[in-house]
């Protein structure tokens, strides 16, 4: 019989650490958390080092098995440890995270300083449905966090994700700032090659930004509430952009 680890075996703590953003900086790996996120991965050129599953994930054996990875079997609370959820959908991976870099033939979708994970992953998620490359500045939730990687659905290995220093970084693009009031229609954009820029969740995009932004857009609205979600408003003005250039056609 191999043996089951707790959760205090040395590799299942070593693992959990990646939970922390100074040790996926230091390792340059990840978790990825289920099947499909692991598919992924291997699927766009990913070292994945270490699988962690339970006894009975015959699938986790397959896997091991078929590409060669290290396979550990673990209790269900050491699996809880790993994943960071309460009910985990193994396999776990150990895997890398993929060299950063920014889409220069892509419109981008732009995070400024959006801090939820949720959110973060869901404009990976509607940059790589669209064929559109992701960046974010500093102050945005990690992309390769393991919450974030959960809500991006595989986004992150679909297409390029590159950190920005600066909107000097964005000057090949036509900036597009995204704001509650006072913008043009979305659909009123005429640009080859955009950035739409997305602003923090309580704040949006600083008042410099905004004021360096080649164009600003707002979603017109009907109702009373003060704002979009920053991801609902993201998804709204990639599909209206991207209908004028034919790139809104696909299954959502």
């Amino acid at each position: 019989m191999e043996p089951v680890l707790s959760h205090r075996n040395k590799a299942v703590v070593e693992a959990a650490r990646l939970h922390r953003a100074r040790a996926r900086r230091e390792s340059g790996e990840t978790l990825l958390e289920g099947p499909a996120l692991i598919e992924d991965a291997i699927a766009a050129g990913c070292r994945v080092r270490a699988l962690f599953a339970d006894p009975g994930d015959r699938m986790a054996r397959e896997v091991a098995q078929t590409m060669q990875i290290k396979l550990s079997l673990v209790d269900e609370r050491a699996l809880r440890r790993i994943a960071g959820t309460d009910t985990p959908r193994g396999p776990v991976a150990i895997a890398q995270i993929p060299p950063e870099s920014l889409a220069v033939d892509k419109n981008l979708l732009v995070s400024w300083g959006v801090s939820d994970p949720g959110n973060v992953g869901t404009l990976v998620r509607t940059a790589a449905s669209f064929g559109w490359g992701y960046a974010y500045t500093e102050g945005s939730a990690d992309p390769w966090s393991p919450k974030t990687l959960r809500a991006g659905a595989g986004g992150q290995f679909q297409t390029e994700v590159g950190a920005l220093s600066g909107m000097a970084d964005l000057s090949e693009w036509t900036r597009v700032g995204t704001v509650a009031r006072g913008g043009s229609a979305p659909d009123s954009i005429q640009a080859n090659r955009v950035a739409i820029l997305i602003g923090s969740e309580t704040g949006g995009l600083p008042e410099q930004v905004a004021a360096d932004c080649d164009h600003l857009v707002t979603i017109p609205t009907p109702g009373d509430t003060e704002s979009l979600n920053a991801a609902v408003a993201a998804g709204i003005v990639v599909y209206e952009i991207s209908k004028r250039s034919g790139q809104g056609q696909g299954t959502v």
